[in-house]
């Protein structure tokens, strides 16, 4: 797993090379403390405006997958992601395809 370095503010954009493809991730934080998601693959959407919940797949569906992995904020305690947390008690990380086939257990 690679772990995505985030910075402790409200609204960032970020392009990382991950599994031979680049990716694009914005995330925000509305007026609510909410941070909401977008992430696009090699210029193609995948999510846009997802809630980012706590240790759970970012990408809900496995054929939005396609051939590359996926994303999830890992938090302490269960907490959704606040901004004000990343590279402290939260981070986001990227399971490539492989892991994820050992882990769901068909790999």
């Amino acid at each position: 797993m690679n772990e995505i370095p985030l910075e402790a503010i409200p609204n960032q954009k970020l392009s990382v090379l991950l599994d031979e493809a680049w990716h694009d991730i914005t995330l925000k934080t509305l007026k609510n403390g909410a941070c909401v998601v977008s992430i696009a693959r090699d210029g193609q959407a995948v999510i846009e405006g997802a809630r980012a919940c706590p240790n759970r797949a970012l990408i809900p569906y496995r054929h939005a997958e396609g051939d590359a992995g996926n994303f999830a904020f890992l938090t302490e305690g269960g907490d959704y992601p606040q901004y004000d947390q990343f590279g402290t008690s939260q981070r986001l990380i990227y399971a490539s395809a492989e892991e994820l086939a050992r882990i769901r257990g068909n790999g």
